[in-house]
């Protein structure tokens, strides 16, 4: 019994580190893919009409499909994001969201 509690202890300190590395990081997407023209803390660029994301009225939900499909009626997110799956568009709202 000692030996099974021993290896299932050992299992999940090993499986524990793949599983925090499978949570996507939104800062680090947001840093990496969206801060070059929304600024490193969201605030956007106003001189070249970069919107602020920093406390954003506009929903989660609408924000992730502009991500993840684009819109058509934008300029710069015509298109959506290349590469980017729903759970990182999800994981970017979330620290847009809880941007101050």
């Amino acid at each position: 019994m000692k030996g099974v509690c021993i290896l299932t202890a050992i299992a999940l300190l090993v499986a524990t580190p793949v599983w925090l590395w499978a949570v996507e990081d939104g800062a680090a997407i947001f840093e990496s893919r969206c801060s070059m023209c929304h600024g490193a803390k969201g605030e956007g660029v106003p001189d070249a009409k970069l919107p602020a994301v920093k406390g954003t009225a506009v929903e989660a939900e609408k924000i992730i499909a502009l991500l993840t499909k684009g819109d058509k009626e934008k300029t710069i997110h015509a298109s959506p994001l290349s590469d980017l799956s729903e759970e990182q568009a999800k994981a970017v709202v979330e620290f847009v969201k809880k941007m101050k």
